[in-house]
């Protein structure tokens, strides 16, 4: 069996024909003194995207590895599954509608890892794109999310981090478990949990674009959509996270409660109010947190705000 590479490149595409050749290229332009191998799992797509990564493969035999679904397995296996078959001491992230920018990247973050062993994960700052139009929406994280060096435990307050920007060490790689693949959420989790084993680093330079488009299948979800998607993943990491990290999460799910409150009583449903009031009194309760509502709830609404207006 042939040694592991220093860096395994970790895509998962579904239905992407139109942008996976970009960013398989981006992927390929990066000037590397390592060996690295791109692991690619393809949901099984329909629209031509499995037959572009066969191209690209039978092109670089050496350098890409494919994993054709026959079945679509949804994206919460499909992630994980693609992530167990990389063999690198590092592993990057990009979806197959996002690409990098700069052929510098891989090297920058595999000199920071090698350089700063308590660092769990890296990222950088990467630039939002309107497809089809090219405009450009912004940068990502905001500013004062650009620091050298921040601990796990702030990621309850709002994901920060691009997945087509972080990169890992694998060998604290957490079990991707049944319920973790269930979660409509997978990149935020998985940060979180990486970074219980150490700090998160940011290496401010843009050195990738993130494709803002209509089959962006989160950008696109209704509001009470997401908030069950974020409650659901605030309480299976609430069960996983450290202490120093357990009560910000309890708090997360505490403002996702009452986020889903207001919502509700925006839309004159009564009876549907008092049920999100009641949960929201009774898990304020549990947690021991009966002044939450007076004490804890701006620094949550900031970085709501923040993480809204930023795009995500």
């Amino acid at each position: 069996m042939p040694s592991a590479p220093k860096l395994s490149v970790h895509i998962v595409t579904y239905n992407q024909a139109r942008f996976v050749g970009q960013t398989l290229d981006s992927v390929l332009m990066q000037r590397a003194a390592f060996d690295y191998e791109i692991v690619v799992g393809d949901d099984c797509s329909t629209d031509g995207t499995t037959e572009i990564i066969r191209d690209y493969q039978r092109r670089y035999p050496d350098r890409i590895k494919p994993l054709l679904r026959k079945t679509n397995v949804g994206a919460g296996r499909n992630a994980a599954q693609t992530l167990e078959e990389c063999r690198g001491e590092y592993v990057a992230c990009v979806e197959g509608d996002d690409y990098w920018t700069d052929p510098d990247k891989l090297r920058l973050q595999v000199e920071y890892l090698d350089q700063n062993p308590e660092c769990a994960v890296v990222h950088h700052t990467v630039e939002h794109i309107a497809w089809p139009g090219g405009e450009s929406l912004g940068e990502y994280p905001l500013p004062h999310y650009r620091v050298d060096r921040s601990e796990g435990r702030t990621l309850a307050l709002g994901n920060y981090i691009q997945t087509c920007s972080v990169m890992f060490r694998r060998k604290w790689l957490p079990t991707l478990d049944d319920q973790y693949q269930e979660l409509k959420i997978g990149d935020w989790p998985l940060f979180v949990l990486l970074s219980q084993n150490g700090w998160v680093g940011h290496i401010d330079r843009t050195m990738a674009h993130y494709r803002v488009h209509a089959n962006n299948s989160w950008n696109n979800r209704p509001a009470d959509y997401k908030i069950r998607a974020m409650e659901r993943m605030a309480w299976y990491l609430s069960e996983r996270v450290n202490d120093s990290s357990k009560e910000l999460w309890k708090d997360t799910i505490l403002a996702l409660a009452f986020k889903d409150l207001i919502l509700t009583l925006k839309s004159l449903a009564f009876l549907k109010s008092l049920a999100k009031l009641s949960y929201f009194i009774n898990s304020s309760v549990k947690f021991k947190k009966p002044f939450w509502l007076l004490n804890r709830l701006w620094p949550y609404y900031r970085a709501n705000y923040v993480v809204t207006v930023s795009g995500r």
